[in-house]
Parts: C-alpha cells; sequence; structure tokens
C-alpha cells in the first residue's frame, strides 16, 4: 500500500485511548503489519514519539528470533530507519542553487524546491534557545538518534544501547563509542547549465544514488542507515572514543580527556583497541554533514550561519602570580574573551619562551582544563576575574605564567535544545563548537583520519605547482599511514601555489571523496572555506574543518593538505569513522 494512502488509516497524532488502542493491536501484530502500522501514522512531526512507542514492540519481536534478545540493536534499528523512508517514500526534497561556473556574485543561497518548498531553514540555536517544533527537529529526512556501539567486521555495528529507549545509553562513549544514526537518503546532483541542483529521497529510483558511506562492503546493496561519530575525538583509558566529556551544567570532566597532540596514524592504533575493525575519520562521514546542512538551512556552507570554533585563539600572561590556587587571574578584558566551558592549558612560560602551544613550557602546569566560571575579584586594589578551571589540584601560578585557549572538550552542544543544530553562545561569534545534524563539529581541533589519502606532488616551475592524488581505503582494517596496496586512487586534484586557496566549487564524487574542483573564492564568496596547498611533496592525511584560530579559511569545506599521518600537534585530533569505515561499491 502506498505511503500516502497509508496515512489515512490512522490518525496522526496518539494520545490517551489512542495509545492504549494502538498498543494492544501492535502487541500481537506481526513484524511486517506493526512496521506498516507506524509508518502509516508517521507525519513529520511525530517521529520521536511514534519511535519510542515501537521501539520496545520491534525489540521483542526481534528477540523471539535471536539468540540472545538484549543482544545486538544493530537489525532493530535497520527495521526502523526502513521503516522511515517507507513512510516518506514519494517525496523529494530539491535545493537550487546557482551554478558556480556563470554565477559571478559567489551567491551561496539555495531555494528549497519540490517538497521542501514553502519551509524556512531550521533554526540556528544557542543554549538559551526554547525548544520550540522546527520542522528540521522531526521530519524523518532529517531526524536522528544517538546510539552506543562497536564496529564488526561486515560494516554494521554492535549497538549496545539507544538514546532514550535504553537506560543504559552512555553518553561519555566508555561504555561504547557514541553515534548519530539517520536515514540513509538517496541524492540526485545534477546542473542545467545556470543552476546546480540537489535533490533527495528515500527510495531508490531513476539516477538517484546513495551516499557513500551507505553501501554494503559484502553485498554492495544500499544500507537503511547512516551514523557518524558523534563529538571529536577523546581517550577513553587508552582508546579513541567518542563521547561527551562534560557531566552536566557544572561542566565538569569524566574520565576522558582530550586526544590532542595525536597523529592520525596514532589515532588507527587506537581506535583499534576497541576491535579491529574501528576506522578513523573518512571524507564519507563528512559527505552527509555538507549534504545534511545544506538540506536543512539552504545555504552552500556553514560559514556566517553556524561558524563553529574559528574565532576563539586567545593567549594572555596572567595578571597575578598566586601560590595553592585552582584557577588563574586575568584582566576584565581578557576574560571577556572566554566562555565558560571552553579549555585552556597554561604553562609556566619563563622568560624568552615562544608562544606556540605545542611547547612544554606553555602546558607544563596545567596540560589541559576547562573554565568552571569567571568571578570578578579586587586584588590589591586591581579589578581582575578569577577564572575557575577543573583541575585535580591546586597548583602555584608565577607572574610569567601564560594561559592559552584549546581545542573544545567534547560535549558542549550537550546543552543546545532537542535536535536542534546551532553553537552554545552564539551561531556567529565563532567560538563555541557546532551542532549540525546531531554530530559536533569544527571543536576548534583539526579532524583528521586517514580515508582518503593524498599524495602531494609539488613542483615550483609547474604550473599547476600541486596536484594532489586522492586514495581511498574502504576497508578500516587497512586504514594506515601511508599509501599501501589496500588504498585505491579515484580522483586528482590541483592547485597554484603552497597557500590557501579559497574554493569556488567542492567536489563529492561517487566515491564520497571530497576536494576544491575550483578556486578564486574569498571568505564571503562560494563556499567561503579555504584549501591549504603543500609546499613539497608526499603523503598528506586530510586534516578538516580548521582549527581554533581558522577565522575566514575555515567550515565544512575547509582543509589543511600540507600534513603528513604522523604528523601530531596541539591543534588536530584524531577522530572515529562512521557508516563508511567499511563499504562496498554502488553500481547502479
Amino acid at each position: 500500500m502506498a505511503g500516502e494512502q497509508r496515512k489515512n488509516i490512522f490518525l496522526p497524532q496518539l494520545d490517551g485511548i489512542r495509545d492504549a488502542i494502538l498498543m494492544s493491536g501492535a502487541a500481537g501484530a506481526s513484524a511486517e503489519a506493526l512496521d506498516e502500522m507506524f509508518a502509516a501514522m508517521i507525519d513529520g512531526e511525530n517521529t520521536t514519539k511514534l519511535f519510542h512507542h515501537w521501539w520496545n514492540l520491534a525489540r521483542a519481536q526481534d528477540g523471539a528470533s535471536e539468540d540472545e534478545a538484549t543482544a545486538n540493536r544493530y537489525h532493530t534499528l535497520d527495521r526502523w530507519f526502513k521503516l522511515l523512508g517507507e513512510a516518506w517514500a514519494g517525496k523529494y526534497y530539491t535545493l537550487r542553487g546557482p551554478d558556480w561556473r556563470v554565477n559571478t556574485t559567489g551567491d551561496t543561497t539555495l531555494t528549497p524546491m519540490a517538497d521542501l518548498a514553502g519551509r524556512v531553514a531550521a533554526v540556528c540555536a544557542t543554549e538559551v534557545t526554547p525548544d520550540d517544533h522546527d520542522w528540521a527537529d522531526e521530519d524523518p529526512m532529517t531526524w536522528y538518534l544517538r546510539f552506543n556501539g562497536l564496529s564488526l567486521a561486515d560494516g554494521t555495528m554492535n549497538v549496545l544501547a539507544v538514546e532514550g529507549v535504553d537506560d543504559g545509553f552512555d553518553i561519555s562513549g566508555n561504555l561504547a563509542p557514541v553515534y548519530t544514526g539517520r536515514l540513509a537518503l538517496w541524492k540526485m546532483h545534477f546542473t542545467d547549465g545556470s543552476h546546480e541542483y540537489k535533490t533527495f529521497t528515500t527510495q531508490q529510483e531513476g539516477a538517484f544514488v546513495p551516499w557513500a558511506a551507505d553501501v554494503d562492503p559484502t553485498t554492495n546493496a544500499h544500507r537503511h542507515m547512516n551514523w557518524q561519530a558523534t563529538f571529536g575525538g577523546s581517550m577513553y583509558g587508552q582508546k579513541l572514543t567518542s563521547g561527551s566529556g562534560f557531566h552536566g551544567k557544572t561542566w565538569e570532566r569524566n574520565a576522558n580527556t582530550p586526544a590532542w597532540r595525536r597523529a592520525a596514524s596514532t589515532g588507527i592504533a587506537d581506535a583499534r583497541k576497541w576491535d579491529a575493525y574501528e576506522g578513523t575519520y573518512s571524507d564519507t562521514d563528512l559527505e552527509p554533514i555538507i549534504d545534511l546542512f545544506q538540506l536543512r538551512h539552504f545555504n552552500l556552507e556553514n560559514s556566517g550561519i553556524i561558524e563553529g570554533c574559528l574565532n576563539y585563539s586567545y593567549q594572555y600572561t596572567v595578571s597575578a602570580a598566586e601560590e595553592g590556587v585552582t584557577s588563574v587571574l586575568l584582566t576584565a578584558g581578557q576574560a571577556a574573551n572566554l566562555l565558560v566551558g571552553g579549555c585552556v592549558e597554561v604553562g609556566s612560560h619563563p622568560e624568552g619562551t615562544n608562544n606556540d602551544r605545542n611547547t612544554a613550557a606553555n602546558y607544563d602546569l596545567i596540560g589541559s582544563a576547562n573554565i568552571l566560571r569567571m568571578e570578578d575579584v579586587t586584588i590589591e586594589g586591581t579589578a581582575l576575574v578569577r577564572v575557575h578551571l577543573d583541575i585535580p589540584q591546586a597548583v602555584d601560578i608565577p607572574a610569567t605564567a601564560y594561559v592559552s585557549t584549546m581545542p573544545w572538550t567534547p560535549g558542549s552542544t550537550e546543552h543546545l535544545p532537542g535536535h536542534k543544530d546551532g553553537s552554545l553562545d552564539s551561531c556567529t561569534a565563532g567560538k563555541a563548537p557546532a551542532r549540525i545534524a546531531g554530530v559536533e563539529i569544527i571543536d576548534g581541533a583539526y579532524a583528521v583520519g586517514l580515508d582518503p589519502l593524498w599524495n602531494s606532488d609539488w613542483n615550483a616551475d609547474r604550473d599547476p605547482k600541486s596536484i594532489y592524488t586522492v586514495y581511498q581505503c574502504r576497508d578500516s582494517e587497512h586504514q594506515a599511514g601511508s599509501v599501501t596496496a589496500n588504498y585505491e586512487e579515484v580522483a586528482t586534484f590541483t592547485g597554484p601555489n603552497s597557500s590557501w586557496q579559497y574554493e569556488k566549487h567542492l567536489a563529492i564524487n561517487d566515491k564520497g571523496m571530497i576536494y576544491p574542483d575550483a578556486l578564486g573564492a574569498s571568505t564571503t564568496t562560494f563556499m567561503k572555506s579555504a584549501f591549504s596547498f603543500d609546499a613539497s611533496s608526499g603523503v598528506r592525511a586530510p586534516w578538516r574543518f580548521c582549527g581554533l584560530g581558522g577565522g575566514g579559511y575555515g567550515g565544512l569545506a575547509g582543509a589543511n593538505g600540507y600534513s603528513a599521518p604522523g604528523s601530531a600537534h596541539w591543534s588536530e585530533r584524531p577522530r572515529l569513522s562512521g557508516s563508511g569505515k567499511k563499504r562496498g561499491e554502488w553500481a547502479a
């Protein structure tokens, strides 16, 4: 029965007696009948509520046919997203933008068309935004959930707990990394010579293709669920995880510590301490986030809409020496630039020390600490601000001590309402991480991984000077810090010189690999982000988004192309991969 016909069978909202009638009828239904019943009731505003009703019934059914009813929940999630896709069958969400080849203004706005027509861009929230209904919160094409899971050999997950329906869900990522799951959409991307279009739907047809992450590595069939690591990399013991390092509004950190100063090649070893199948960040993780940002906000790129942490690079000498404290003293003007929840390092910084955050003397007192609160104080007649830090024991602060902002400990976006995109204090100030489609991103550290690897071939006498060859690795078990036989060449791109170059257009090829294919824009036109081309040759690991001082260079399309897989720096950290860690290749 077609989705639109089924919707007439049931009233769209559940409450009171209707809930009881539904539950009594659904309790005895077959899996097929249960799923069709719930698909018929999805109306774009009740997805979360229906999922909560459906979950326990479906788990009981799945448990009856599994060896352990409380074991892997992946199959049940797969059922849900198949159901969700069928409920929204026949809908087409189209975005139209100017074709960069004929667009001279650099306009980035997108026009919603087809079943998306008439909608306004999704809300960009801060922590004080009311959790009022917004279409993107519950629409099946933009809805998401979160779960703890570990990777399996076949590319699926051992899902241990699902947020909202399992008491054991662990936001810290200590049980297992936290992932954001959503409906795996189908996409068609084309141009008519004057405009560029993207259309999304929920069922296979015609020229539509899946996101590259969502092709089963064994069967090459389309999977129903897409997922990415919810948070930037942090360390749970010796394991690279995805989890919120904060507990509640006090901003106190749990056992997780940021995975700073860890190279991509180190990150893969840390990830595999969970199991042999984990992988580090892939371009196939970024493809859905770029598409979903465009789908939610009707713009090519996030710059100026939800900036992320790109303008938060501050370094100050303390205003006074103290002994036995868990805080530092700064001027009011300095403290005004900092955010509660943000992270800093503090070093003794003796005379002659450079200001590089990688220098040990700039973090030898406090390697990393979150700001708990700030308090106005008067010290010997001088008005100052005491910045309280979440460190386990008091330290002595010399007069030379140097305070530097650092990338955020994961979890600041937990204070945003509901399922909304946004940033902690301001969506455009550029100080705090962004949440986009349920994923915390642009957190002040470059996100690094090993899929793809780029081989940079640079020649000062050649035009173009830089030629990059893109190599993908479709199996996380074979990710490495060098281009081995398990990497496949899939594309090339070029650049003029060893500098940041603003991108006119971003290619996302059918393998899910992402790179600039046209340059010559600016911080306010076209993609509004830049790519940094290397001035030497060798294997490079993509560093995505830019760091906390990236400014106008940074964003969803921003990238550094000059760092080797073994390069470790304070401004980068490895991140776990999601559904693209093991993938096949789609052949329609």
